[in-house]
């Protein structure tokens, strides 16, 4: 799991990489011709000795305007060896992906669309590791899966209840802010509360911003590793920090010590601080079996920072 900086310079490294393949092309494809076609070959090195004669006029005060024609006529003479060889005037020009930053990154001193579109493909290819964000949209959420029988907790249908929360994912996903609440589901196995949150990552992400999923248990054992490694540093709980939407999925599954507590409690208390919003996940319903099991200090900061939807049902992977 990569923090923003290193997902950047990732997509940064990949627009370079595009660059230089279109040259390699290009240039490939320009000794093919010139092998091909001589006087096409002879054409382009006169061009080049003009232009070598007008940067020689101009750096040691020669005759510009005998230089330019010169150049001109190279100009017009490697067009024509070029038509007569049947290539266009960009037969040999790179062909790079972005026509805007053509490949460098760059467009007008800031980074060029196209490294935050690679940004978000590696982001989003690195949560598919992870996870079925794939097949989690918003469309495919069937809440006619559900009862439409009145549950007695809710006074109304899980349908009609679920038909609400996937409205609600669905405004939450576009109105996505720093501002935005952070959200805990709650519910047996199998209700969607996975699906859900992976649908609203897969729209923020699609909005521009920065998301990363991870499991409890798979945090856990990273966190472990890397706070035993003493030769690097908490690479995941920097990139979990920073995030602008984090998905904590399964809350429940990890492996509980003093260290998943403390690195819990860091974890939700500096996204708060920050006004970075989470989405969690858990399997447990019961707060009293939250609190024993995270302790009242993280218990308190999970549950009370956080907007509560239990889901209802009977598990939708045996539908």
């Amino acid at each position: 799991m990569r923090t923003k900086d290193e997902l950047f310079r990732a997509a940064q490294r990949e627009v370079a990489a595009y660059r230089q393949q279109a040259v390699i092309r290009a240039e490939t494809a320009r000794r093919a011709a010139y092998a091909a076609h001589p006087a096409l070959a002879e054409a382009d090195s006169a061009h080049m000795r003009a232009g070598l004669g007008l940067a020689k006029a101009a750096a040691l005060g020669g005759n510009m305007d005998s230089a330019r024609a010169a150049l001109a006529r190279a100009d017009d003479a490697l067009a024509a060896a070029a038509k007569e060889a049947g290539y266009d005037e960009n037969a040999f020009k790179p062909a790079y992906r972005c026509p805007l930053c053509e490949d460098t990154g760059m467009r007008g001193g800031v980074p060029c669309t196209c490294v935050a579109e690679a940004a978000r493909r590696l982001r989003r290819e690195e949560i598919n590791a992870a996870s079925p964000l794939g097949l989690c949209k918003f469309d495919s959420f069937e809440v006619e899966r559900y009862s439409d029988k009145v549950e007695p907790e809710l006074g109304i249908s899980p349908r009609a209840y679920m038909g609400k929360l996937l409205n609600f994912c669905r405004n939450y996903a576009a109105k996505f802010s720093q501002n935005s609440p952070n959200l805990l589901f709650m519910g047996h196995t199998g209700l969607g509360k996975t699906h859900l949150a992976l649908a609203v990552a897969d729209a923020v992400l699609d909005s521009g911003h920065d998301v990363l999923y991870t499991s409890a248990a798979a945090l856990a054992a990273q966190l472990g590793r890397e706070h035993f490694d003493y030769s690097g540093g908490d690479e995941w709980l920097a990139a979990c920090q920073e995030a602008d939407l984090l998905i904590l999925d399964d809350l429940g599954t990890e492996y509980i010590t003093p260290l998943t507590i403390s690195v819990l409690y860091e974890l939700i208390n500096t996204r708060m601080l920050t006004h970075r919003p989470t989405i969690y996940t858990t399997n447990i319903t019961d707060q009293n079996v939250f609190v024993a099991r995270y302790t009242e200090k993280v218990a308190s900061r999970m549950l009370g920072g956080c907007k509560m939807f239990k889901f209802f049902g009977v598990d939708q992977r045996l539908q």
